[in-house]
């Protein structure tokens, strides 16, 4: 069971010894996760986005917060890199996939985006090319329908549309407040209103961090979700 889950002061070193592999060719590799002092050997059962899933038997020797070293004996060949655990399951650690080997595998994204329905508001459109602002009387509401930390997509049930050429301030409540000024990367119409996608362009790094921990979070309840409702599938066919 998902107790808590940290992010803070996470940094990666790495060995030459890594090779370009799609992420699936981890799965089932042999993995020796190592600390100070221990050292145990588990496999490899889940690899995407932001997070990795080693099955351990010694789970409970690690801590949330441990820095630990990964090495994956992979068909591909042997992935060496610093980690952090952020979560642990009955007979298994969560340990931070770093950015840096996601590049390494063949991903659509370098920033996975996570499904989430978040509210917020945004207010004072701006048209690029002219700097005008558009006037509007109060905030729009919206409705967030995935995000990264890069990005995000949302939706706009009313008759109000943006171009793809416009910059918007905006306020989502993500459990905590997130001010963020975005930039119209795609538009799509939809019933009762539109779908946007959007880039952050100017976002301060004590916001930058909360919102990476917030997608890691994310990810990690997603995971146990989906993990739990596998187990249920196959406990009552």
């Amino acid at each position: 069971m998902l107790s808590r889950s940290v992010t803070a002061g996470i940094s990666y070193e790495y060995t030459d010894e890594i090779f370009k592999n799609p992420s699936t060719i981890l799965i089932h590799s042999r993995t020796v996760v190592e600390k100070k002092d221990f050292v145990s050997t588990g496999l490899l059962s889940y690899a995407e986005g932001d997070i990795l899933e080693v099955e351990i038997p010694e789970y409970k020797v690690f801590e949330l917060g441990d820095s630990v070293k990964i090495t994956v004996y992979s068909a591909g060949g042997i992935f060496t890199f610093q980690s952090t655990v952020v979560a642990k399951d009955e007979g298994s650690l969560i340990v931070i996939n770093p950015p840096q080997n996601r590049q390494r595998f063949i991903e659509k994204r370098i920033n996975p985006r996570i499904e989430v329905n978040e509210k917020g508001k945004m207010n004072r459109p701006t048209r690029q090319e002219t700097n005008e602002k558009q006037s509007i009387n109060e905030p729009i509401g919206l409705t967030v329908q995935n995000i990264s930390v890069s990005g995000l997509g949302f939706t706009v049930q009313e008759e109000f549309e943006l171009g793809q050429d416009m910059v918007v301030e905006a306020e989502l409540d993500l459990g905590f407040p997130f001010p963020c000024v975005c930039e119209v990367v795609r538009r799509e119409k939809i019933e009762g209103g539109y779908y946007y996608g959007a880039q952050y362009v100017k976002l301060a790094s004590d916001k930058a961090n909360s919102l990476r921990a917030y997608v890691l979070k994310k990810q990690v309840e997603s995971h146990f979700s989906k993990k739990n409702l596998e187990m249920l599938k196959r406990t009552f066919k």
